[in-house]
């Protein structure tokens, strides 16, 4: 009996490894480093009067190194949970989307429209979070799922005196989080 039972079972065990191997999701802990450069444009895509703002940064961490492009639309919002420091101005994010570009050429796309950021205007200091998902992407990305969060800050690089405000800013920040890929079956 215990050879019937080890031939039937065999079989269906060989079975269930193999479709649980195809089936089995890729995933890891995203945390990375980035540093660059941002700048206000004239591109109103939600007509509501506030511009789109674009940022490159160079970042390394845990998928490792990448080029990093971020495109945002901030508000002046009053957001209850956040406290910004008296006489800093409130923003929230309307918007958010970013790509990860990485040596081999895959990109990480993620998307956001929950964070804030504080803004003190006499030093042009501002800092700020917002938490997003992955979405797919290109290379070893396509299909991504997950979740993130990043922290950062910077300084307006505006020019002293009366000069109009060109909307140059440098950033740093962080980004934590998890990526999850549906495994590929070759």
């Amino acid at each position: 009996m215990n050879t019937t039972r080890r031939l039937l079972w065999t079989p269906l065990a060989i079975l269930v490894l193999l479709f649980a191997a195809t089936s089995v999701a890729w995933g890891a802990q995203v945390n990375l480093r980035y540093v660059g450069t941002g700048w206000d444009t004239t591109v109103d895509n939600f007509a509501d009067g506030y511009p789109i703002t674009i940022s490159t940064a160079d970042a390394k961490g845990s998928l490792g190194a990448s080029r990093l492009e971020i495109t945002g639309e901030w508000a002046p919002f009053d957001i209850a949970e956040i406290d910004c420091e008296t006489g800093e101005l409130e923003f929230g994010l309307v918007f958010s989307t970013s790509v990860a570009t990485f040596e081999n050429q895959s990109q990480l796309f993620a998307y956001s429209n929950v964070g804030w950021m504080c803004v003190e205007e006499a030093t042009g200091h501002y800092y700020g979070q917002a938490f997003g998902i992955y979405g797919g992407g290109a290379g070893k990305f396509v299909g991504a799922t997950g979740d993130w969060r990043t922290d950062f800050d910077g300084f307006f690089l505006e020019p002293p005196g009366p000069l109009a405000i060109i909307g140059f800013r440098s950033i740093t920040g962080t980004v934590k989080g998890n990526v999850v890929l549906p495994e590929s079956v070759e």
